[in-house]
């Protein structure tokens, strides 16, 4: 049953560059057409610019006391302005932090991350208070247009990555938990899945491509590739069609940092070889107002690049930009793009800098040239890659006119292959998880990404293990952190696969026994603290009738779902022990 008893069903869409929300109410739940009266809020649209959007910037800014002042365009508002004022030393604004979880190797409740000024709070605490400030938006828009909702009425998705961890997957139900977001309520879906899911409902006028077809028009066996760009990364996974509308996924989601991110990185990098890299520093810190006005001026023009663009993209230059670059410089902005040699690319016109179109396209160049390189690697070199006759392009990258033309032109009409984008493609992926949310069955299996194992002290054997992980337990010498695996990377897993294993306690009369649940991008790494492996967490098992004698302990992995489950026994009393999954310290 839809909704499983729940009133109504709300998506967060955590993104890096923006963040928003969807929900729906299960009264109005259309199985033949689940994308029907699923509500995005307008009321995130703010700013200096009213940029066109659904969504909200990412941006977090707490007080003194770490206490939550604003999030998203209130919040770079509030920022700049005590920046102004000198009144920003003792406060925290966090911007794009998404992406330090991809970036980070062994992610721990621990892990630290740094504030727009370098001040750093943990970043549970970051992602959590972002969360409930989203969750908070919600449940003031419901209050005054709905009814208020209580805790057991809300069944919550929040998005992430396909090509993320399942590290970085725990840490963020993890930070939804400390958001309030009860975890039994809360699933977790993978984003390139939801918006596949929600464009096998859209009509023909709903999507961008030459020639009149439409998603839904491809027939059961169909293998398509979803390219699911972002601000932070590009997720790219390839499904197929199977029966009764459901789909299952035929090549792992891969990809990397190529989202519409690198482009800002691309132009900041620009104006830094022009003034320098400290003078950039100088700007961003001393005249921070300037410097996001800048930025929110170049997310507006950098959507209107495309790859047939002839006039030169006009910008206007800030005066404070003008005002560093005399200050430590000793010339202003116009002098220093001549003096880099830039001139032949940026003109003037007033206060307007104008860019050659040759050099806004060529901010896109390296994430667009990773991007094509890497999807013509899985189509051309797998299996499943040949077979793929329709490619989707989603998330909020997607919406550049210039990354369109560029995939269009590499891969529409190759090898009879459609490239389709979704109108509002920036918005596919919130509102396909609360279709997600409502119909979690219709993905029946993925390939798993990675090598799973726990970390075993089995009786050391001279001839296979290291000396130095050698130890005694209970009067036996066993080896230390053996990779003990129960599954293998890329094995095509149902909803439900059930993987057992039996381990046995080193210590006798124990009450309970914990295991350390590892995963790797290897087939067969020996030991836990191989470079390829990282750890999932700790499993706790708890026996329900503990004897004075070594145990053995039946351990069920769950696969299938977009996170892995895990159900214990004792194997001679067939007794359900209780188990916890927690993330590392």
């Amino acid at each position: 049953m839809a909704g499983d008893n729940y009133l109504m069903t709300v998506a967060i869409d955590f993104g890096t560059t923006y963040s928003g929300y969807a929900f729906q109410l299960t009264s109005d739940y259309d199985s033949k057409d689940p994308t029907k009266s699923i509500f995005s809020p307008q009321s995130w649209n703010d700013g200096p610019t009213r940029l066109v959007s659904m969504k909200t910037p990412t941006c977090l800014l707490l007080d003194r006391n770490q206490d939550i002042d604003s999030f998203g365009y209130i919040a770079e508002d509030r920022y700049a302005d005590l920046c102004m004022d000198g009144d920003n030393k003792n406060w925290y604004f966090f911007r794009r932090f998404k992406m330090q979880l991809h970036d980070t190797n062994g992610l721990k409740k621990t892990t630290m991350i740094a504030d727009e000024s370098g001040k750093e709070l943990p970043a549970l605490t970051v992602f959590s208070k972002s969360i409930e400030c989203l969750k908070d938006h919600l449940i003031e828009l419901l209050g005054k247009k709905y009814f208020i909702p209580q805790q057991d009425d809300i069944k919550w998705v929040l998005t992430v990555p396909a090509i993320w961890d399942d590290t970085a997957k725990r840490f963020m139900r993890e930070a939804a938990k400390m958001a309030e977001i009860p975890p039994q309520h809360l699933t977790i879906a993978l984003e390139p899945e939801a918006a596949s899911l929600f464009c096998q409902y859209l009509p023909v006028e709903r999507f961008s491509v030459g020639g009149q077809l439409k998603f839904s028009d491809a027939k059961q066996g169909t293998t398509y590739m979803i390219v699911d760009l972002g601000g932070g990364t590009a997720d790219i996974t390839v499904h197929e069609k199977v029966a009764n509308g459901k789909l299952k996924e035929v090549y792992r989601a891969s990809g990397g940092p190529w989202g519409g991110t690198s482009v800002d990185c691309a132009f900041i990098a620009l104006i830094s070889k022009i003034i320098g890299g400290p003078v950039l520093a100088k700007y961003m810190k001393e005249e921070t107002f300037d410097y996001l006005n800048m930025m929110r001026e170049f997310e507006s023009v950098k959507r209107n690049v495309s790859l047939s663009t002839t006039d030169h993209v006009k910008m206007q230059i800030p005066v404070a930009l003008n005002e560093i670059c005399n200050k430590y410089r000793h010339k202003d902005f116009k002098m220093l793009v001549k003096d880099a040699n830039e001139d032949k690319n940026i003109s003037f016109l007033g206060e307007k800098a104008k860019f050659k179109p040759a050099l806004m396209q060529a901010l896109f160049r390296k994430a667009t040239d990773k991007i094509v390189s890497h999807m013509k690697k899985i189509l051309d070199t797998t299996q499943a890659g040949q077979k793929v006759s329709l490619i989707l392009m989603v998330g909020g990258f997607s919406e550049s006119a210039y990354v369109q033309d560029v995939i269009k032109k590499e891969f529409h009409d190759t090898n009879g292959r459609k490239v389709l984008v979704p109108k509002d493609a920036g918005i596919s992926v919130v509102q396909g998880a609360v279709v997600y949310g409502q119909q979690p069955g219709n993905i029946t299996s993925r390939i798993l990404r990675y090598s799973y194992g726990v970390a075993i002290s089995p009786k050391f054997d001279e001839a296979k293990y290291d000396k130095r992980k050698m130890k005694t337990y209970a009067g036996v010498s066993r080896c230390d952190d053996v990779f003990s695996k129960f599954i293998d990377i890329g094995t095509e897993v149902e909803v439900g696969h059930h993987v057992k294993k039996t381990y046995d306690t080193v210590e006798p009369s124990a009450t309970s026994c914990a295991f350390r649940v590892f995963f790797s991008t290897a087939e067969d790494p020996l030991y836990t603290d191989d470079d390829t492996c990282q750890p999932l967490g700790r499993l706790d098992v708890e026996y329900a009738n503990p004897k004075k004698k070594i145990l053995s302990i039946e351990v069920d992995y769950i696969f299938g779902d977009t996170e892995l489950s895990i159900k214990a026994m004792e194997t001679e009393s067939k007794n359900t022990c209780q188990t916890k999954l927690t993330m590392l310290e």
